[in-house]
């Protein structure tokens, strides 16, 4: 099934004459792929018109009528639908208002490039893993320091890829060599023979 090119564009054409500004996009695992910094400027947009296809997606002539194509991730759905309400989500909660404290936005993960650090809750110990002394202990500034080493060592170890091109503070790049060298001497004793 593929959906035709006819009532698609005149579908357009209206939207166009009545909101001159609005912004088209096509849902497609070819398009471009949604980062946090392409959510921000689609954020600032008045109006966000998607088009979503269905199995076989839409007459390809569509592509020609819309401003971009915008993929969600590596995979395939049924349909646009999905991806339609993650772009919803990501966009709508930059918007003013939608977070209660917009200071969240910048500490959660790729607000600056990096995956978020770790988060804990009550109880302080739990099976025997505890919450580490240094969130305890009040000290802002200490804290501060240990989630900005922690989000660093946790992107550095579960998605390297984002730390390519990233700007770092020189405190941070000193940090960062520093994981890496103590990732390093982790691989090597982890194939040392044992006994």
């Amino acid at each position: 099934m593929v959906m035709k090119v006819e009532p698609l564009a005149r579908a357009i054409a209206h939207l166009r004459q009545d909101h001159p500004g609005a912004w088209v996009i096509l849902l497609t695992p070819q398009g471009r792929r949604l980062e946090q910094s392409w959510a921000r400027q689609l954020a600032a947009r008045d109006h966000l018109v998607m088009i979503c296809g269905r199995y076989e997606g839409v007459d390809e002539r569509v592509r020609n009528l819309v401003d971009e194509e915008l993929s969600i991730g590596d995979y395939v759905l049924a349909g646009g639908e999905l991806a339609a309400l993650v772009v919803i989500e990501v966009v709508a909660r930059l918007l003013p208002g939608v977070v209660g404290d917009v200071r969240s936005l910048e500490e959660e993960s790729f607000s600056e490039g990096l995956l978020e650090y770790p988060q804990y809750t009550r109880p302080r110990v739990f099976q025997g893993m505890q919450v580490p002394e240094v969130l305890l202990s009040g000290d802002h500034e200490r804290i501060r320091r240990w989630g900005g080493q922690e989000s660093l060592r946790r992107t550095l170890q579960r998605r390297p890829d984002l730390l390519e091109g990233l700007e770092l503070s020189e405190e941070d790049r000193r940090i960062l060599e520093e994981l890496r060298d103590e990732q390093r001497r982790g691989d090597r004793g982890a194939g040392a023979p044992s006994g």
